[in-house]
């Protein structure tokens, strides 16, 4: 669940709507800049399934530590990684290429949480959760192997988070691609549905399959605007529309009362547009 905060409301938005989002932009990916996603069918189906496992999450979501409902990057690790998990497994119950597109999605978000939450120095309370991050890997990383090997991508050479590291063939550069794209889209639709633009620039995203990259640039200088730089869409300028439920902007007595007011809650959009900067 994402929590945007708008005047005296929460609105609450789905990780299933978010991903249906990053889905669409996917879809209108193609210009001079920036080639036409490939392959098409499975990035688009991957984007919409990355956060498939939050579902049981957002159909009963819970409080924060200050009792607000709570929102995606607020949750815990036993949480955030099951949820990965489930999404990495049910995407590949799908398409072993769509599984394998966000079983990489998962690793790298793991792995960039390593990175936010290094302690300064030893920390014996960071060995259980060092445990736990471990487990999740292990497990995302056998998945991959075998999803690699079901897709006729290559296992005996050296990966690094789940793709070719040093060497290079036009599958790998394919799935670089596609991966990348879908990363980028992901990374746009937070932009649009969080408080707070998450991230001010995207991953490097390869302009074709084994092609240059480039860093796309966010900006949102409204709420109802997002500044997209360089433009990576086939149409000039779009429009989104982000489904959600507005709730009243307080502190929640208990999982209860969160789950009452959201069932009495109106399902409503609001529009994003999203433009050249």
């Amino acid at each position: 669940m994402i929590r945007k905060r708008v005047g005296n409301e929460f609105w609450l938005i789905r990780q299933a709507d978010h991903a249906d989002i990053a889905a669409e932009l996917v879809s209108q990916i193609g210009n001079a800049t920036i080639a036409l996603v490939e392959p098409f069918e499975q990035v688009m189906q991957a984007t919409r399934l990355h956060d498939c496992g939050w579902a049981t999450h957002d159909d009963r979501p819970t409080l924060s530590a200050q009792k607000f409902p709570l929102d995606v990057f607020e949750s815990s690790r036993d949480i955030t990684f099951d949820c990965w998990l489930q999404s990495a497994r049910r995407a590949a119950d799908v398409d072993p290429y769509v599984g394998l597109l966000v079983s990489l999605h998962q690793l790298a978000l793991s792995a960039a949480s390593v990175s936010n939450n290094q302690p300064a120095r030893y920390d014996v309370q960071q060995l259980r959760q060092q445990f736990d991050l471990n487990k999740f890997q292990h497990n995302v990383i056998e998945l991959l192997e075998n999803l690699r090997g079901r897709c006729g991508l290559r296992t005996d050479k050296s990966l690094r988070l789940g793709i070719g590291d040093g060497w290079t063939d036009d599958a790998e550069e394919k799935l670089k691609f596609g991966f990348r794209l879908m990363r980028a889209c992901e990374l746009m639709s937070l932009a649009m549905c969080c408080t707070q633009l998450p991230h001010a620039i995207t991953e490097p995203v390869h302009t074709r399959v084994g092609g240059g990259t480039v860093q796309l640039q966010l900006h949102r200088p409204a709420d109802d605007v997002l500044l997209v730089k360089p433009w990576p869409f086939a149409s000039a300028s779009l429009t989104l529309d982000v489904p959600y439920r507005p709730v009243p902007a307080r502190v929640y007595a208990d999982e209860a009362d969160l789950h009452a007011t959201i069932a009495s809650a109106p399902s409503r959009r609001f529009s994003v547009h999203i433009r050249n900067s």
